[in-house]
Protein backbone atom coordinates (compact mmCIF):
# COMPACT_ATOMS: atom_id res chain seq x y z
CA UNK A 1 0.00 0.00 0.00
CA UNK A 2 2.96 2.08 0.65
CA UNK A 3 3.83 1.99 -2.72
CA UNK A 4 0.52 3.31 -4.22
CA UNK A 5 0.23 6.24 -1.32
CA UNK A 6 4.05 7.08 -2.39
CA UNK A 7 2.61 6.97 -6.37
CA UNK A 8 0.10 9.62 -6.44
CA UNK A 9 2.38 12.93 -6.27
CA UNK A 10 3.64 11.44 -9.15
CA UNK A 11 0.88 10.91 -10.79
CA UNK A 12 -0.44 14.40 -10.18
CA UNK A 13 2.69 16.02 -11.66
CA UNK A 14 2.63 14.31 -14.64
CA UNK A 15 -0.65 14.33 -16.46
CA UNK A 16 1.04 11.58 -19.12
CA UNK A 17 1.25 9.25 -16.15
CA UNK A 18 -2.17 9.98 -14.56
CA UNK A 19 -3.22 9.26 -17.95
CA UNK A 20 -2.32 6.30 -19.04
CA UNK A 21 -3.37 4.98 -15.41
CA UNK A 22 -6.93 6.15 -15.91
CA UNK A 23 -6.58 4.64 -19.86
CA UNK A 24 -5.19 0.89 -17.95
CA UNK A 25 -7.55 0.99 -15.24
CA UNK A 26 -10.87 1.57 -17.47
CA UNK A 27 -9.56 -1.12 -19.99
CA UNK A 28 -8.79 -3.44 -17.29
CA UNK A 29 -12.55 -2.60 -16.02
CA UNK A 30 -14.01 -2.95 -18.98
CA UNK A 31 -12.30 -6.51 -19.17
CA UNK A 32 -13.11 -7.79 -15.95
CA UNK A 33 -16.83 -6.80 -16.56
CA UNK A 34 -16.93 -8.53 -20.13
CA UNK A 35 -15.35 -12.04 -18.48
CA UNK A 36 -17.88 -12.09 -15.61
CA UNK A 37 -20.54 -11.39 -17.88
CA UNK A 38 -19.04 -13.98 -19.98
CA UNK A 39 -18.86 -16.71 -17.53
CA UNK A 40 -22.68 -15.63 -16.13
CA UNK A 41 -23.89 -16.26 -19.83
CA UNK A 42 -21.96 -19.72 -20.26
CA UNK A 43 -23.40 -20.68 -16.89
CA UNK A 44 -26.88 -20.17 -17.76
CA UNK A 45 -26.15 -21.48 -21.07
CA UNK A 46 -25.23 -24.84 -19.24
CA UNK A 47 -28.19 -24.85 -17.58
CA UNK A 48 -30.37 -24.37 -20.34
CA UNK A 49 -28.25 -27.58 -22.20
CA UNK A 50 -29.12 -29.52 -19.08
CA UNK A 51 -32.69 -28.91 -19.47
CA UNK A 52 -32.88 -29.07 -23.02
CA UNK A 53 -31.40 -32.84 -23.02
CA UNK A 54 -33.60 -35.82 -24.01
Amino acid sequence: MTALTSAWPALLNDPHALLETVIIVGIVSVASIGFVTGLRELAQDLGNLRKAKV
